[in-house]
């Protein structure tokens, strides 16, 4: 599906995230992956910080023991992540990833540009922001919720040349309704939830001293 074909859909429909997430699954070059870690530690530092490097305050945290995260397929690629970059954690990834998830879900709901940018790829942006011209073109607004992330996982892991590149496998309960300019819902309805699965990618240069990762690449699965 072309992203014309998305914002064709966007138009009539109105559940555009949902057109959306199938379509971002191609990636156009080495755009930088983002992390699944919500609360990575500093690096040389026992501070928690967030997939943009910034302070946590966040008492009760604890990261999860590398076991929880690390799966054996992706040893290999592991260690050579941490071979470029000793703080790297696979365990604090999916943390982060987790934590990235509902954030990025939301900015898009609420067309939060700016957030968008700090977490996504250029080329990732630019099919969102496109999608969210085509509901504002239409006068459409999502009053979507997100209940819960039932799941996060690592389900693939890479390293090319200095980039990074892990996707985490999301299941989530969401309740997806579609209003009008008058504020008429025209698809879905608050009492009705739907179960997606998402597929992301996120990537980060590992030689850099920022600490950001971003997401290239979403698919349905």
């Amino acid at each position: 599906m072309e992203i014309f074909d998305i914002i064709i859909l966007a138009m009539v429909a109105g559940f555009i995230f949902l057109r959306l997430r199938g379509e971002l699954g191609n990636k156009t070059g080495n755009e930088p992956l983002p992390p699944s870690n919500p609360h990575p530690r500093a690096a040389g530092s026992d501070r928690v910080v967030d997939l943009q490097g910034r302070p946590v305050e966040d008492a009760d945290y604890a990261a999860p023991a590398e076991a929880e995260a690390a799966d054996p397929r992706f040893a290999t690629a592991f260690n050579a992540m941490r071979r470029l970059d000793s703080h790297f954690s696979p365990a604090q990834f999916v943390n982060g990833a987790a934590q990235a998830y509902p954030m990025i879900l939301e900015a898009f709901w609420a067309g939060d540009r700016g957030t968008l940018k700090n977490y996504l790829s250029p080329a990732v942006f630019d099919q969102f922001d496109a999608a969210l011209k085509a509901r504002e073109e239409a006068g459409h607004k999502l009053d979507n919720r997100l209940l819960e992330v039932t799941a996060a996982d690592i389900v693939d892991a890479r390293l090319e040349g200095k980039t990074a590149e892990i996707t985490v496998h999301f299941s989530a309960e969401i309740i997806a309704v579609t209003r009008d300019k008058d504020g008429k819902a025209i698809e879905g309805n608050l009492s009705d939830s739907v179960v997606v699965n998402d597929n992301w990618t996120f990537a980060r240069d590992l030689k850099s001293r920022d600490p950001s990762w971003s997401l290239v690449a979403t698919r349905a699965g």
